[in-house]
């Protein structure tokens, strides 16, 4: 629903050729004007307050900025700056730029606000939203590099992600020399500290060739600032989890090749990979037609997950989210970004369960019987879960010396658990530390 100010800027958008050249590019979600007999009933909540109603396309699975790794960020903020540039040429530009205009379709960014176009005036050097993009889109990963601040930690504590002067304060002085640094944390800070107080206005420039010269060149310094970001990816302890020297080659082997066999078996078509470290078992359950999200709580190893992606690949959505703590409802009341189980529930048909669930029950201490709950919560058919023993190695290190009593923790505890829940359609032994993939369809009361 469009409020008589934003008539302006739907209309801009709904002109705009170079949006119409974005959406048959699938860059830009498609919109249109829904004719007033077509009105939905909501509008008469907003009665007299509603000039038009656009309409989107659904775009997939919803995602937030705290929920993303610093590839994904960047490629959110290199698309925001092609529509910028690509904006120019009409006279018209962006009134903000931030990463909540942005949703992705596996590793495919794309422009969700329309009604972040608005006329520009032609005569003006000024891109209006530059302080917005620097905050959300450049110190991020400034934070992420040399303090290691996560994007949850970021965003999840505002939508505007980071001042110059929180980092500048978080920095020592060899990291606010730094190159990257210093032309977006340092420079800035000194310079307001300088002239604390201060306007300097802009008069227009009277070419408007020469104002959109000078923007281009503003946008082109902003990529760079990205650029000077984008280093190899992070490792963890999770980033090399399928090396032969963490499991044997002949594991991976077999898990791999049953696993496919069970997807190509029961083929659902949303799936939730849950622990999905580098997003292999993501890509073989996309392989077989379904649309994936794959979630890890590690940041390491979800950009990774989405650095291999094909640049096409639209069926894999990589995201930093822990089940454990899993990402909170926020926003205006806690109604404008709905939290990740909101967003979860009654969405997927299968979630798949590789190794992670002794990471909840015995690592992080949940019940299992609560664990199996949400599982039953998440998925409304399938559940293709790993049991790891707790003598397996693995579970012995998240133990870390404490007892496992075999009512917290064994088969048979598992499988009496998901039986509120799910019948168990097949047990396979995989590997040989007595590890054991079941397939679980889920009760049609549960």
């Amino acid at each position: 629903m469009v409020h008589p100010d934003g008539l302006a800027h739907a209309r801009a958008c709904l002109e705009s050729p170079t949006v119409a050249r974005w959406q048959a590019e699938q860059r830009f979600v498609q919109t249109r004007e829904v004719p007033r007999g077509d009105w939905p009933d909501l509008t008469a909540t907003f009665a007299g307050t509603v000039t038009t109603v656009l309409e989107h396309e659904t775009v997939g699975f919803p995602s937030y900025p705290s929920e993303w790794s610093p590839a994904m960020l960047r490629a959110a903020g290199l698309l925001t700056l092609d529509l910028a540039d690509d904006l120019l040429d009409e006279h018209r530009s962006l009134k903000d730029a931030t990463p909540l205009n942005v949703l992705f379709i596996g590793k495919r960014p794309i422009f969700v606000d329309a009604l972040s176009i608005e006329d520009r005036d032609p005569h003006s050097p000024i891109w209006l939203p530059y302080g917005q993009f620097i905050r959300t889109f450049v110190l991020p990963p400034i934070a992420g590099r040399h303090l290691g601040w996560s994007m949850r930690r970021t965003f999840t504590g505002g939508r505007d992600g980071l001042t110059p002067e929180e980092l500048f304060d978080a920095l020592g002085w060899r990291s606010r020399m730094r190159s990257g640094v210093f032309g977006a944390v340092t420079g800035p800070v000194l310079f307001s500290r300088i002239h604390r107080g201060g306007v300097f206005p802009v008069q227009p420039v009277v070419d408007a060739r020469r104002a959109k010269f000078v923007l281009r060149r503003l946008l082109a310094n902003l990529r760079k600032a990205l650029d000077s970001q984008e280093l190899a990816p992070r490792r963890s302890a999770w980033t090399a989890y399928r090396d032969p020297a963490v499991h044997a080659a002949v594991y991976h082997a077999a898990r791999f090749e049953l696993v496919e066999s069970i997807l190509r078996t029961h083929r659902p078509t949303r799936l939730l990979d849950v622990g999905a470290n580098d997003g292999a078992f993501s890509e073989l359950a996309a392989a077989t037609g379904a649309e994936v999200v794959a979630i890890d709580r590690d940041q390491a190893v979800v950009d990774q997950s989405f650095r291999r992606q094909k640049p096409e690949s639209v069926r894999v959505l990589p995201l930093v989210v822990d089940l454990a703590d899993p990402t909170p409802a926020t926003g205006w009341r806690n109604t404008e970004r709905p939290s990740f189980l909101d967003r979860a529930t009654g969405y997927f048909d299968c979630v798949l369960c590789l190794a992670v669930l002794h990471h909840l029950v015995v690592g992080d201490g949940l019940p299992l019987a609560a664990v199996v709950d949400l599982m039953a919560t998440l998925s409304t058919d399938l559940l293709i879960a790993e049991f790891v023993p707790a003598e397996d190695p693995w579970c012995t290190r998240l133990a870390a010396g404490r007892p496992v009593p075999p009512e917290r923790w064994s088969l048979g505890a598992f499988e009496a658990e998901a039986a509120r829940h799910f019948t168990l359609e097949s047990r396979h032994p995989v590997g040989e530390q007595g590890r054991v993939v079941l397939v679980l369809r889920k009760l049609a009361t549960a």
